[in-house]
C-alpha cells in the first residue's frame, strides 16, 4: 500500500485566491509561556479545498453537510497533461471515465509546477463548461483539478463551470497536487474541515494505491 498526499502546503507565501494566509504567535515558549500557540488567518478557499453547492447556489448545501461517501472511496485520476489549451468535453470523453463517480483531472498545470508559483498565472488550465456538463451527465459526483480554481481564467467573470457543477450538486476539489500521480484508480480520502454553514473548506486529501 502506498499513500500519496495531494494537499498543498499552507503558509503565508503560497499561491492563493483573495487574501494571503497570515500566522501570528499567541504564546511562545521562547518568551516564557508554557507552550507554543499560534493564530492563523486563512480563507475557506485556501490551498487544497472543497467547494460545496452553496458556493454558487444560494440555497445550496454547505461543506459540513457533504456526505462522507462522496468524499471517501475510489477515484479515477484522468491524465490530460498533454492536452493543449483548456479541458473541454472532447478531451474528457476521449480519456474515458469508465463510470467513475469521483474524478481528478491532471492537466499541464502539474507538469508546469503552477501550484508552486505564488501569484495566479492566467495561462493555467481549467475546465470548459461543456466538460463540466459532460461530467454531470456521466453521473460524476466529485471532481477535482490541479489548480486553485477549476474555472478557466477566461470564464472567471460568469463562472459557468462552477454554476453547472454546483447546480448539479457536484462537489469540487481545487488545488489538488497531482504532479507525482499517474493516471488510474486510487482510493481517495478527502476530509474538509467542518466549517459549519460554509461554502468551502480546506481539505487534507490523500490517494491510496493498493488498498
Amino acid at each position: 500500500m502506498k499513500i500519496h498526499d495531494i494537499s498543498m502546503d499552507v503558509g503565508p507565501g503560497m499561491l492563493h485566491y483573495g487574501r494571503r494566509p497570515e500566522v501570528y504567535p499567541v504564546e511562545q515558549i521562547a518568551t516564557g509561556h508554557a507552550a507554543n500557540v499560534s493564530r492563523w488567518l486563512i480563507g475557506s478557499h485556501t490551498g487544497t479545498h472543497v467547494d460545496a453547492q452553496l458556493h454558487f447556489v444560494e440555497s445550496g448545501g454547505t461543506v459540513d453537510q457533504l456526505p462522507l461517501d462522496e468524499l471517501v472511496g475510489p477515484a479515477l485520476v484522468v491524465d490530460l497533461a498533454a492536452t493543449e489549451g483548456q479541458i473541454d468535453a472532447a478531451a474528457v470523453e476521449a480519456a474515458g471515465l469508465g463510470g467513475a463517480s469521483r474524478v481528478l483531472i491532471r492537466t499541464a498545470n502539474s507538469t508546469r509546477d503552477l501550484l508552486d508559483v505564488p501569484e495566479l498565472d492566467p495561462s493555467y488550465v481549467g475546465l470548459e463548461p461543456d466538460a463540466a456538463q459532460l461530467l454531470v451527465d456521466a453521473g460524476v459526483r466529485f471532481v477535482g483539478i490541479d489548480y486553485i480554481t477549476i474555472e478557466t481564467h477566461g470564464n472567471s467573470v460568469e463562472w459557468p463551470a462552477h454554476h453547472i457543477l454546483c447546480g448539479a450538486g457536484v462537489t469540487i476539489l481545487e488545488g489538488a497536487d497531482l504532479r507525482n500521480i499517474a493516471g488510474g484508480t486510487y482510493f481517495m480520502c478527502c476530509l474538509p474541515v467542518r466549517l459549519v454553514g460554509s461554502e468551502a473548506a480546506p481539505a487534507r486529501t490523500i490517494l491510496i494505491e493498493g488498498l
